[in-house]
C-alpha cells in the first residue's frame, strides 16, 4: 500500500503550493513535527453545536459554539495537542502550516486517553 501511495504521488503535478508534504511521515508510519492550532484556525462543530478540536478529537473543549470566546481561541492556539505528531487530517494541517514558524506552544496538551500508535503497513512479502 506504501508503494501505492508513492506511485500515485508521482503521478501529481509538482507545484511551490502543495500543503501536503505530511503525508509522507504518515504513509512511512512517522511522526510529523508540527503545531496544530485546532481550536483557534480550525474549529469542528458537531451536529449538537459545539466545539471539538476535530473530528477525530471530539469532547474537547465540548462547549457550546455560543459561549466559545476570544480567550478560547487565544488559548487553543498556544495549546500544544498530543494527537498531532500522528495527525491525518488534511485541513487541520494545511491551516496550521503557516503558524509553525509564528508562536510557539506553551500550554501543555490536555491530557486524553493515550492515542493508538499508527498502523504499521508491510508488503505481502512480510
Amino acid at each position: 500500500m506504501r508503494e501505492v501511495f508513492f506511485r500515485v504521488r508521482r503521478l501529481n503535478k509538482t507545484s511551490y503550493a502543495r500543503l501536503n508534504h505530511f503525508q509522507e511521515a504518515i504513509a512511512l508510519g512517522q511522526p510529523n513535527d508540527w503545531r496544530c492550532r485546532a481550536g483557534a484556525r480550525y474549529l469542528y462543530i458537531c451536529e449538537e453545536g459545539l466545539v471539538h478540536y476535530c473530528s477525530q478529537q471530539r469532547g474537547y473543549p465540548g462547549v457550546p459554539l455560543a459561549s466559545y470566546t476570544i480567550n478560547d481561541i487565544r488559548r487553543e492556539y498556544l495549546t500544544e495537542k498530543a494527537c498531532a505528531p500522528n495527525c491525518t487530517i488534511s485541513c487541520v494541517h494545511q491551516t496550521s502550516l503557516m503558524d509553525f514558524w509564528r508562536d510557539p506552544q506553551t500550554i501543555p496538551a490536555p491530557h486524553f486517553e493515550k492515542p493508538e500508535p499508527l498502523v504499521q503497513i508491510q508488503s505481502a512479502g512480510h
